[in-house]
């Protein structure tokens, strides 16, 4: 039982690690707002930006959304 226990806990972290390393997790490492693009930095909606004036999605994959860029 200990055995499954320190195996999930391992999964657990990482993944963690995972979902810290890519960028569009961290709202922390995602571009400040362009004064002239509201829509730059928003999280997409499933792997869409919505927002008129961003073309592109960054970051989109099964544990985070992304979030909108001008390409």
């Amino acid at each position: 039982m200990q055995l499954y226990l320190g195996h999930a806990v391992i999964l657990l972290l990482c993944m963690l690690s995972l979902m810290l390393s890519v960028e569009a997790c961290d709202p922390k490492k995602r571009p400040s707002k362009d004064p002239h693009n509201d829509c730059v930095g928003k999280v997409c909606v499933k792997g869409e930006c919505q927002d008129y004036g961003c073309t592109g999605c960054i970051g989109s994959n099964v544990m985070c959304n992304g979030y909108c860029t001008l390409y």
